[in-house]
C-alpha cells in the first residue's frame, strides 16, 4: 500500500485547503490522519488514485512525500503489536510510521512502513494482509 504524508507549515483552513483540491480533482481518500508538531502540520493519507493524488497536491506547492506500507492482520489483544515490533526489532528492522487502518471485532490491520519492507515482509510473512 502507497501513503502520502504532507509536511506543511500549519494555518487555518489548511486541511480544508487539501481536501477541496482533491475534491475538484474526484480523488477519494481512503485514510487520512493530521497531527502538528510545533509549526508543522504532518498530515498521511493514502488513496486509490494515489498518482492523482500526488501529482494534485505537489502542483499545488505542498511538500508531499511517498512511503510503500505493509499491511499486517494481527488479533486485537494487548501485545499483539509490541509482538511484531520486537520482531523486527531483534532483526534491526527500523518502523518509520505504524497507523491502524481497519479495526474488526478480534482483528486489526496495521500499516507498517519500515526500512527495509523485504526484510519486514519476509519476518512477519505470516501476517501480511493483501
Amino acid at each position: 500500500m502507497k501513503s502520502l504524508t504532507i509536511l506543511q507549515e500549519t494555518r487555518p483552513g489548511l486541511l480544508a485547503e487539501i481536501t477541496t483540491l482533491l475534491e475538484r480533482k474526484g480523488i477519494n481518500l481512503s485514510t487520512i490522519e493530521g497531527d502538528t508538531v510545533g509549526s508543522m502540520a504532518v498530515i498521511s493519507l493514502t488513496s486509490e488514485r494515489y498518482e492523482d493524488c500526488f501529482d494534485t497536491l505537489s502542483s499545488a506547492g505542498f511538500k508531499v512525500f511517498a512511503h510503500e506500507q505493509i499491511l499486517v492482520g494481527i488479533e486485537d489483544q494487548p501485545g499483539a503489536l509490541a509482538d511484531i515490533s520486537r520482531r523486527l526489532a531483534n532483526e534491526q528492522v527500523d518502523i518509520r510510521s505504524v497507523h491502524f487502518v481497519n479495526r474488526d471485532d478480534d482483528r486489526c490491520i496495521v500499516a507498517l512502513e519500515t526500512e527495509n519492507d523485504y526484510r519486514a515482509r519476509q519476518l512477519l510473512r505470516n501476517l501480511l494482509v493483501g
